[in-house]
């Protein structure tokens, strides 16, 4: 244990004062400070005999708030609230100037008391130490001298000073009903604000007859105390899992510097921010563009603008970012697969599976990874699409990035802004043609800005350096050709609900395995099971007009034409290819009887054990042929054809409707009416076939 007492030198005092040391000698000498003789007889001051100012200046005592009044404290202890350590850091550096006036007044000779009064006037003024007073307030002279007293006794621990309000050491004075009450409104999915939470918690206490001493005031800043030591139960309680992940979570920082130009193609949908024209309706509408990303350079190597629905401007997207970065991706980094679906199609129905869209991956040998559902920070191309915003802010037809970002001319009632705006571009609106070509403009010039994310290099230098030598399109345009097996039909080959047919898959019945091109499905190409032999190209089958004659136009009674021909041809073929194995076919079983004898049997009439052939005697016969001679013959003209049955009625309105020969009102509703009956639906493969006979003429069969 160490007894010796605590000196300084004066070059030590002078240098933890502020002055020089020659000042600290003529003021030791003059106030009589006792010393030891150190080393070399240099003089060490006695700590515990020095001017209770000079010792409080040793102590090291600052009020840290130096800036500005409400700044926050940077240093004080953890047992302490915040506001303890400012109070009490505050006292010590006012005792601290209290006691210097109070030294400077006992070393002129002067009166210490009215040194004490002058500087407690000065101080209340505000003006003496203004960052002091915004924190402690007026005071008094006993009221510092007790401060000062508290702070000796505790061998100047600033902690003494700390105010004690009551037994929660600054904590809210808010009871247990009134805080539980208080969470259960705050943590709401409906996000309820502070000021609605706290009336709503006064509101149902004094319902259920609980005391509530606490005020609003008071309990909006517990609130807010809660939501600053517990902010991940708050946002996850209010806005969610996606929230907790976005502002709360910590996250994981990635150095691309380690990957190489072509490593990795980042893939995601965004829909474009300004309008164009639809291609197929030409009403404004917004696009989605699918873009691939390098992730190396950070530059967008190929993009695909979507105006439907439609899986292959993916793939199209894909090939144009492999031929322009000269060299197949290692991996291609997608979107979670179905948030992927979500945002680029509303028809959740489509399969990537089935549709060959990951079996295409394969064979380029590409990888495919997956980013975290919901996760936006494990998409990096999400932060080129906010760079992209710039782009959709220059375009005219621009429609805001969120429902607060719209511009004055798509706001209510603001009908001179809409004025100038049609003025000024006169209702221009870009095509899908004219939005490549701008997009196109743009990526060429972000390519030369410097990027913060490559240390300032620029992502067109960057993936300039790393660029493939080439790839063949015919080669890349045949490996991104899917697979898959089908089994032909009568109409040929369904793929994505339409029919792929060709006259070669007449009469097939075997499994196929067809190959196609996710950007071109207009035609498959048809292989048999194993893969090795092609067996045709089949073009995609369009539907034809149902009343082509009356109601389409030539294209569509020529497409009709065409499919009976085809038809009919084919029937053709199998008859005659047929026709000898009919007529040769034996007999399966031995007739018993020729057709004389039948003739005869038939003429006769059969009683029980006998047959005769009954005659009338002659003078029956003179008399009913007498009686003939003498009748009237009345011939009946009727004034509309009379039919035997709905079926014969029906065949005439057939050839009549076929041939274009216009018919009345009341034939018309006939065949509506007699199409939905049971009897037409006996007769139906009949009247298709007179259907055929009627619209193309008549069948020419070949002899031989």
């Amino acid at each position: 244990m160490n007894l010796e007492p605590e000196t300084k030198t004066a070059a030590e005092l002078a240098n933890i004062i502020g002055i020089t040391k020659r000042a600290v000698n003529l003021r030791a000498e003059k106030e009589a400070w006792p010393y030891l003789n150190g080393d070399g007889n240099a003089k060490r001051y006695l700590l515990a005999d020095l001017p209770e100012g000079v010792r409080l200046q040793v102590s090291g005592i600052r009020y840290p708030v130096l800036a500005e009044k409400e700044a926050p404290v940077a240093v004080g202890s953890p047992e302490l609230s915040e506001q303890q350590n400012k109070v009490a850091l505050a006292r010590a550096d006012l005792i601290r100037h209290y006691q210097v006036s109070k030294d400077e007044a006992r070393a002129k000779k002067e009166s210490v008391v009215a040194a004490a009064g002058l500087f407690v006037r000065g101080y209340n003024t505000g003006q003496l130490l203004p960052i002091i007073y915004s924190v402690l307030g007026n005071t008094s002279r006993q009221t510092l001298d007790a401060w000062a007293k508290k702070f000796r006794d505790s061998h100047y621990d600033y902690m003494a000073l700390a105010p004690q309000y009551g037994n929660r050491l600054g904590q809210r004075k808010v009871t247990d009903d009134e805080f539980n009450a208080m969470l259960s409104f705050a943590l709401h999915p409906n996000r309820l604000r502070i000021a609605e939470v706290a009336r709503l918690t006064k509101t149902a206490l004094t319902r259920k007859q609980i005391p509530s001493p606490s005020s609003k005031d008071t309990l909006r800043r517990a609130l807010k105390d809660f939501r600053k030591a517990h902010y991940d139960q708050w946002v996850f309680a209010r806005e969610g899992e996606k929230a907790l992940n976005d502002k709360v979570l910590p996250y994981m920082d990635r150095d691309i510097n380690l990957l190489e130009v072509g490593d990795v193609l980042v893939a995601d949908g965004h829909t474009l921010n300004f309008v164009a024209l639809h291609p197929f309706t030409g009403k404004p509408s917004r696009m989605t563009m699918v873009t691939w990303y390098d992730w190396a350079s950070c530059m967008p190597v190929g993009w695909e603008i979507l105006p439907t629905e439609n899986i292959q401007c993916v793939a199209a997207g894909l090939r144009k970012a492999i031929l322009t970065l000269g060299k197949m991706p290692k991996v291609a980094y997608l979107d979670n697969g179905r948030a992927f679906k979500a945002k680029l199609f509303t028809n959740t129905d489509i399969d990537f599976e089935e549709a060959g869209f990951y079996g295409m991956f394969a064979r380029l040998g590409i990888e495919t990874v997956f980013a975290w559902p919901y996760h936006a920070q494990s998409k990096p191309v999400e932060r080129f699409f906010g760079t992209f915003s710039e782009l959709e802010r220059l375009m005219p037809t621009f429609t805001g990035t969120s429902i607060d970002d719209k511009p004055a001319r798509m706001l209510r009632n603001e009908k001179l802004h809409q004025k100038l705006h049609e003025k000024k571009y006169g209702g221009w609106m870009p095509t899908i043609d004219d939005t490549h070509r701008i997009i196109k403009g743009w990526v060429n010039e972000y390519a030369q800005r410097p990027h913060r994310g490559l240390k300032g290099l620029q992502p067109g230098e960057i993936f300039a350096a790393g660029k493939g030598p080439g790839v063949n399109e015919e080669t890349l345009r045949y490996l991104m050709m899917s697979m898959e097996i089908k089994t032909v039909q009568r109409n040929g080959v369904n793929f994505m609900g339409r029919w792929y047919y060709d006259e070669s898959l007449y009469g097939y019945r075997d499994r196929v395995m067809i190959r196609y091109d996710l950007e071109d499905l207009s035609q498959v190409h048809v292989y048999d099971q194993t893969g090795k032999k092609l067996l045709c190209e089949a073009k995609a089958l369009t539907p034809v007009h149902p009343m082509a004659r009356l109601l389409g136009q030539p294209e569509d009674l020529a497409a009709v034409k065409e499919g009976i021909r085809l038809k009919r041809s084919l029937a053709k073929q199998t008859e005659a290819e047929a026709r000898a194995w009919v007529a040769d076919a034996p007999a399966l079983i031995e007739v018993g009887c020729q057709r004389s004898e039948v003739t005869e049997v038939l003429t006769t009439k059969t009683t029980k054990n006998t047959s005769k052939r009954i005659e009338l005697p002659r003078a029956e016969a003179e008399r009913i042929e007498a009686a003939a001679a003498k009748m009237t013959v009345i011939e009946f003209k009727p004034k509309a054809p009379v039919y035997l049955s709905e079926a014969d009625r029906y065949e005439a309105l057939l050839e009549k409707e076929c041939k274009g020969i216009e018919m009345d009102l009341d034939g018309m509703s006939f065949m509506r009416y007699y199409e939905n009956t049971s009897g037409y639906r006996e007769f139906k493969d009949r009247f298709e076939f007179l259907r055929e006979i009627y619209i193309v003429g008549p069948i020419e069969i070949e002899k031989g």
